[in-house]
C-alpha cells in the first residue's frame, strides 16, 4: 500500500465542544475524545497510530476520498502540532442561523453585551501540557472559533500565552466586542490575523442574519482594530458570507464594500454556508447566482483596489468551481 498523508492528520488537532479529535472537517466524522481525566493521553496514543497506520498506507475510512489527502512522498514530517483550532465554549452573544453549532450543539445566546462565560474545558491548562510534551514549536498556529471567542473567560490568557511564546493565532470573531489583547496579539506576530464576519452592508440585513442589533458596534470596533494595526492592516480580514434569500444579491454586496472602504479594510473574505448545505443528501447543486456572486464580490473586491488581498478557503473554492457542495 502507497504511504499516504494528511495534514490535518498528522499536524492538527481539534478541541471542540464536545471533545478533542484529529480534524473539523464536515465531512469527516471523526470520533471525539471525551473531556474525562486522561483525555490528552489516549487521544496522543490514538494519533500516533493514525500516523504511523498512514505511513504504511492504512487510511481511515471516512478519509478515503477527503481532498485534503496525498501521497507522503518525501514530506518531512515529525510530531509537533502546527494547528490547534479551539471552540470549546458553548455560548455565544449572537444568533446567526447559519451557525453550524447550533445544530450540532445546544449552544447558548447569552446577553449580547458582556458577560462571559466558561469554556468546557481548562484550555489554557491543555496547551500548557502540549508544550511541556514539546508538541507545539515555533510553526504553531492556533485558531480561536465557534461561539464568540471575546465572551471568553480564559480569552485574554489564552492571548497572553500566545504573545509570551510568539505563537500565529487565528482569531474568529463576530467584533460585537472590542478585545484590547486581540490587537495586543496582532502586534506581536505579524503571521496573525482577527477575521471578522459582518456578512451584510446593512444594519437591517446584519440583523437578520445575528439576529441581534450590534452593526454600527461591529463597525465601530473595526475601526478600532484597522487604526491600532495601521502598520499591518491586512492582518484584520472582514468576511462576507452569501446566504441564499439574505444577502445574495450585488446591491447588498455594493454597500458592504462601501462600509468596509470606509473603515480602511483592505483583506477581504468571501464565503458561502455550507456548514448546513455539505450534510444534505437531497439536493447538492450550489444555485448559479450564488457562484456568480461569489465571483462578483472578488472582482469587485479587486476593482475598488487592485492592492486588495481576497482570501478564501480552498475547499470552497472547488465548491464553486464544480457548483456543488459534494467535495468528495
Amino acid at each position: 500500500m502507497e504511504p499516504k498523508y494528511c495534514y490535518y492528520l498528522s499536524s492538527c488537532i481539534n478541541f471542540s465542544i464536545t471533545g478533542l479529535s484529529f480534524c473539523n472537517k464536515l465531512w469527516a466524522e471523526w470520533e471525539n475524545y471525551k473531556y474525562n481525566q486522561n483525555f490528552l493521553d489516549v487521544f496522543l496514543q490514538r494519533r500516533e497510530t493514525v500516523i504511523n497506520n498512514m505511513k504504511q498506507g492504512i487510511v481511515p475510512d471516512h478519509c478515503l476520498n477527503c481532498m485534503y489527502l496525498e501521497n507522503l512522498n518525501n514530506k518531512n514530517i515529525n510530531n509537533k502540532l502546527k494547528f490547534i483550532e479551539c471552540y470549546h465554549w458553548d455560548q455565544c452573544n449572537c444568533a446567526c442561523f447559519y451557525c453550524s453549532n447550533r445544530d450540532t450543539t445546544q449552544l447558548k445566546i447569552t446577553n449580547p453585551g458582556f458577560k462571559k462565560v466558561d469554556g468546557v474545558i481548562n484550555l489554557l491548562a491543555a496547551l500548557k501540557e502540549l508544550k511541556k510534551r514539546n508538541l507545539l514549536d515555533n510553526e504553531t498556529r492556533l485558531s480561536i472559533v465557534g461561539g464568540e471567542c471575546t465572551i471568553l473567560k480564559e480569552f485574554p490568557d489564552i492571548i497572553k500565552f500566545v504573545i509570551k511564546n510568539n505563537y500565529a493565532i487565528d482569531i474568529l470573531s463576530n467584533g460585537i466586542l472590542y478585545e484590547k489583547y486581540i490587537s495586543k496579539a496582532l502586534k506581536a506576530n505579524k503571521k496573525s490575523f482577527l477575521s471578522i464576519s459582518l456578512d451584510s452592508g446593512t444594519r437591517r440585513t446584519f440583523i437578520q442574519i445575528k439576529q441581534v442589533d450590534k452593526f454600527n458596534d461591529v463597525v465601530k470596533n473595526l475601526k478600532r482594530y484597522v487604526k491600532e494595526t495601521k502598520e499591518n492592516s491586512n492582518q484584520i480580514m472582514v468576511k462576507y458570507i452569501i446566504l441564499k434569500g439574505v444577502n445574495d444579491n450585488k446591491q447588498e454586496i455594493d454597500k458592504f464594500f462601501e462600509v468596509c472602504t470606509d473603515i480602511g479594510i483592505t483583506n477581504y473574505f468571501p464565503a458561502i454556508e455550507f456548514c448546513h448545505s455539505v450534510k444534505k443528501t437531497e439536493n447538492t447543486d450550489i444555485p448559479d447566482n450564488i457562484c456568480e456572486l461569489y465571483d462578483y464580490f472578488k472582482t469587485k473586491a479587486k476593482e475598488i483596489n487592485p492592492n486588495n488581498t481576497v482570501s478564501t478557503y480552498d475547499f470552497v473554492e472547488l465548491m464553486i468551481k464544480n457548483k456543488s457542495y459534494k467535495i468528495k
